[in-house]
């Protein structure tokens, strides 16, 4: 007779149930019954809950007459999902009566009397010992997060394990390498620099990703010259950048750990407030409502040129509005008055080549602000601490009432949480606290702001803290928009009042 070997082993399993010992005892067998072994199957680190490929394919075999024999080390070995795996078993040994099964260490064979009986109920006995040791190792994972212990896995960027103080465990701690990159990101996604622009900038600084070969040996304390170090793409900055564990936060069961008062616990020292992250959130366009953030749908619209709004005609004071001149490769875009398509007003529908106004009015701003230091202001509140608990709370109450609309949602408990958080928002609300305006000067000039930032998002802002707005003029002079000598005589640029310059210390003095 012709035998197949099926062997299993799954991560949760002793030693004692090796794959090695399991094919040499099943070997063995084979040789006192004189059976020829034809086909060894082997699943080594799958759970006997799942469906297996080479489970099914032992049962073909039995099936289209290429095995006469199946045998397995012990039934669980077979698998543990109950009564399923006892069913395909007997449907096959059904159809070929001259097939034979064998567990070896439970002593079943299928040409013994009440043998399917007997599978019956050592197969739910598997299945039950699977589901408890599924449930006491989620437990432990859920216990040790509840704790602030690091369960293993994946370490969040920004992060690197170290024991615990009380020696049993591993915690996680701000990573001296990558924390002061998270907060640079944060601060230049808060100006206005898009996702895709961060993530040039880090490649080309070549900061690794979470996952990259380079990180893990850095962080294990080996040498990353020359490894892999991921790329990074927009969505990996959404998930870091917006994801709670830059809060000091973590997630058992799929929920937030929250304390006694419904708001989350900090487990871990945070490297962002909770209010910066809120912030972030927003400007990536996350979802507040859900612990696993979902992007929200964003309608797509052109991207804005870098005077976009602030250019108008110095004529009819009209909005200049961006489109394209000329034809084929000679098409070339311009600001232009909308007036003449319009109608009612004549004022001469003045045009000007977008690249050269832009060039113009930015040499103009690096020559009179950028050679001044950048002063950053912040506001510094007399009650420190309860403008981020008070964002806190405030996100929490988005959270628990989206949660109140989901099916199955227990209203009891989130209508408890809610009233719990708009007493602790009143209470907040109602603290006296005095904010003042602080400057700051970053170490930088305006000028050397403006070369950090590879896109005109970020630009905008510097620029539009001292350009009030820029006027255009119809042309005196031949050439048009598009051709010809740029004409500075018909720009005028209107800049802001010293006191709406208040970041601008130097400029506004």
């Amino acid at each position: 007779m012709n035998a197949v070997l099926y062997l299993r082993l799954s991560s949760s399993d002793d030693a004692s149930t090796s794959i090695v010992r399991q094919e040499a005892d099943l070997r063995a067998l084979c040789e006192r019954h004189g059976w020829d072994v034809v086909e060894v199957l082997t699943d080594d680190g799958i759970s006997g809950t799942k469906v297996r490929a080479n489970a099914t394919e032992a049962l073909r075999m039995l099936r289209a007459r290429e095995a006469d024999v199946l045998a397995v080390w012990k039934l669980d070995r077979w698998g543990r999902r109950g009564a399923a795996d006892v069913a395909d078993l007997v449907a096959v040994l059904d159809e070929r009566k001259d097939a034979r099964f064998i567990a070896l260490q439970d002593g079943l064979d299928s040409t013994q009397q009440a043998w399917r009986l007997i599978a019956s109920v050592l197969s739910e006995v598997g299945r039950a010992e699977a589901e408890n040791t599924s449930t006491r190792i989620r437990s432990s994972i859920a216990h040790r997060r509840r704790v602030g212990r690091h369960t293993g896995g994946r370490v969040p960027f920004g992060y690197r394990t170290a024991a615990h103080p009380d020696g049993q465990g591993r915690i996680l701690e701000p990573d001296p390498v990558e924390a002061p990159i998270v907060r640079e990101v944060a601060e230049r996604l808060l100006r206005g620099e898009t996702p895709t622009s961060v993530c040039r900038g880090l490649a080309l600084a070549g900061v690794p990703t979470a996952l990259s070969v380079s990180r893990r040996t850095r962080q294990a304390g080996g040498d990353p010259t020359g490894l892999p170090r991921g790329t990074w793409y927009v969505q990996t900055i959404r998930k870091v950048w917006g994801g709670d564990p830059l809060a000091g936060r973590v997630m058992a069961a799929g929920a937030l750990i929250r304390g006694e008062d419904g708001l989350p616990v900090q487990r871990w020292e945070p490297i962002l407030d909770v209010g910066t992250l809120g912030r972030l959130r927003d400007v990536l366009g996350l979802s507040h409502t859900s612990p696993r953030l979902s992007a929200q749908p964003v309608q797509k619209r052109r991207a804005a040129r870098l005077l976009s709004g602030v250019a108008v005609c110095g004529v009819c004071s009209r909005r200049l509005y961006v489109r394209t001149k000329g034809t084929g490769k000679g098409q070339v875009p311009v600001y232009a008055c909308p007036a003449g398509r319009e109608g009612g007003f004549d004022c001469g529908s003045p045009s000007i080549t977008a690249e050269r106004l832009e060039g113009y009015v930015t040499d103009q701003w690096r020559s009179i602000v950028g050679p001044f230091a950048e002063v950053r202001s912040f506001e510094v509140r007399s009650d420190e601490g309860v403008a981020e608990a008070l964002a806190e709370v405030e996100e929490n109450v988005r959270e628990t009432t989206a949660a109140l609309g989901l099916d199955g949602a227990d209203l009891g408990a989130l209508v408890a949480r809610l009233e719990a958080l708009k007493a602790t928002r009143a209470r907040l609300r109602a603290t006296p606290s005095t904010v003042e305006t602080v400057l700051e000067k970053t170490g930088r000039t305006f000028g050397e702001a403006w070369d950090a930032f590879p896109d005109d998002g970020a630009r905008r802002d510097l620029l539009f803290e001292a350009l009030h707005h820029v006027e255009v003029f119809p042309a005196v002079r031949r050439g048009g928009a598009g051709g010809g000598t740029f004409d500075s005589d018909r720009v005028r640029i209107i800049w802001r009042a010293p006191e709406e310059v208040a970041s601008f210390e130097d400029f506004a003095g």
